[in-house]
């Protein structure tokens, strides 16, 4: 008979990268919230298309996503900074 999950060395460190990758992804949540906001009043207030902004919250999108597939055991690969901060290309 195998032991449970909680046994294993591996189970809580993991449980400790969750934890902290959970405050960084309310964080993550909170900046992308308020980009959105500031690019609204941008765009409101011009025709300008804060291209770099865009590009940022592009790869932001990515960096929430791995995240989440970590929290929820979608995949064992720890999001930035231990692994390289994604960079999505811009199909426009």
């Amino acid at each position: 008979m195998s032991k449970p999950g909680y046994t294993q060395q591996d189970f809580w460190i993991r449980l400790i990268f969750m934890l902290v990758y959970w405050v960084i992804l309310n964080v993550s949540l909170s900046i992308f919230g308020f980009l959105v906001l500031v690019m609204t009043i941008i765009r409101f207030g011009s025709q300008h298309k804060p291209e770099g902004m865009i590009q940022f919250q592009f790869n932001l999108t990515e960096f929430i996503t791995q995240i989440l597939s970590f929290l929820i055991f979608k995949t064992d690969n720890k999001p930035f900074p231990f692994s390289p901060w994604p960079k999505v290309k811009d199909n426009d």
